[in-house]
């Protein structure tokens, strides 16, 4: 399993996450590898400050919460990795927090209670967030705490990082000139289109009053009339209705195969015939082609600049914690994670 970005501390232990972990986490997300003891555990100490297995184990479930919401998992054979990662974040966090101290957050106060507020919202009023603070073994004092060391985890990592971010367009053109393979721009189509939805479920009449109604369309527009302005009338995708039915430009490969066939082989301003796809009857125009090209270093020094000045910034973030830890006393105490 990919090993968690260093800075991701910030990102998994917000103290909404150890609310929301207290909660039993949806059927997608595997428990953590091992379970809370009833006594307080120590799992790590950091300078002496002890990290226990309560807030690690909430941590891990707040994590595997935010996952399962976007599709993803960590396979049982790796809860243990998954375990050590998510500690070494928590030394990480802690490890920053103590070296914290002349990191100067403004309005702090206004921005801890923002953020309680915005928690608040989140778990339907102040008399449910109230519920599942008393539920977690929270107080609220406890719980403004945590958002509090966040926030000032949060400005001390951002400055380090946009300290960092000093990558030069001599950069970005070195990296242009030896990754040339990158900037190869293949074939392009810009194309509108009209869509009238068929639903899976559709019956044969349902069909049949679709494309009597799109072979009026495709008539219409063969008579001069403006493709834009029926696409914006009458096509049935929210996407692109709106703006005269224009998808922009797309390579090949980007869209169904029977739409692809279509737009690559019409010439500029030509127009379908109706085309049948998963979603249901399209008439499509060809607005512009753009052949394949290397696309010139102007057009793409920006973005390589961008994310080189990014990738420069995490690499001090890593950088700089690795020389905190370095000189700090950290003690793991987890037995070692079996290999899967």
């Amino acid at each position: 399993m990919k090993k968690l970005l260093v800075v991701s501390t910030i990102a998994i232990v917000t103290a909404a996450t150890v609310i929301m972990a207290q909660n039993p986490a949806p059927a997608t997300a595997p428990a953590p590898a091992t379970a809370p003891a009833a006594d307080k555990q120590v799992v790590a100490r950091v300078n002496g400050k002890e990290i226990e297995r309560e807030e690690l184990t909430a941590a891990m479930k707040g994590l595997l919460v935010q996952m399962s919401q976007s599709g993803r998992s960590v396979p049982a054979d790796h809860m243990q990795q998954f375990e050590h990662d998510v500690l070494d974040e928590l030394i990480n966090r802690e490890v920053i927090l103590q070296t914290a101290g002349k990191t100067v957050v403004p309005d702090l106060d206004a921005k801890v209670a923002a953020e309680v507020g915005r928690t608040e919202a989140q778990m339907g009023g102040k008399e449910e967030f109230g519920k599942a603070l008393g539920e977690s073994g929270i107080t609220a004092d406890e719980y403004s705490r945590r958002v509090r060391e966040n926030l000032i985890v949060q400005e001390t990592m951002r400055g380090i990082i946009e300290k960092g971010q000093t990558a030069s367009e001599a950069d970005a053109k070195k990296f242009y000139e030896e990754n040339q393979s990158r900037f190869q721009q293949p074939d392009l189509v810009r194309a509108r289109h009209i869509l009238l939805r068929v639903p899976p479920a559709a019956t044969d009449a349902d069909k049949a009053a679709k494309k009597a109604q799109i072979e009026v369309l495709l008539t219409r527009v063969k008579a001069g009339e403006d493709f834009a302005v029926l696409a914006k009338e009458f096509s049935e995708d929210p996407g692109s209705g709106a703006n005269g039915g224009d998808l922009g430009f797309f390579p090949k490969g980007a869209m169904v195969p029977e739409f692809d066939v279509a737009a690559f082989s019409l010439d500029v301003n030509k127009v379908s015939d109706v085309i049948t796809t998963q979603f249901g009857y399209h008439i499509l125009q060809v607005v512009e082609k753009q052949p394949a090209k290397l696309m010139v270093f102007d057009e793409v020094k920006e973005r390589i600049q961008a994310g080189l000045s990014q990738q420069k910034g995490q690499e001090s973030a890593r950088e700089h914690i690795a020389n905190l830890r370095k000189v700090a006393k950290v003690e793991v105490l987890l037995p070692p994670a079996a290999k899967p």
